[in-house]
């Protein structure tokens, strides 16, 4: 999990405060426990998410 979460980082370009890498921690806990256990695919899924977080896309506003 910590090979995945540093090939998210480095290709994100930049360091995550807490609270992002908290949460693309426990979304990387979730995909493995639902049985996706490819690295580059968690390590695509996981960018994907961190690219949500930063700039949300308005469309889906959970509502």
């Amino acid at each position: 999990m910590t090979d995945v979460l540093t090939a998210i980082v480095r290709a994100y370009g930049r360091d995550l405060d807490f609270e992002s890498s908290l949460k693309i921690r426990r979304y990387l806990r979730t995909l493995s426990q639902a049985g996706r256990a490819d690295s580059r695919e968690l390590t695509k899924y996981g960018l994907a998410y961190l690219k949500e977080l930063e700039s949300p896309d308005r469309r889906y506003s959970g509502c």
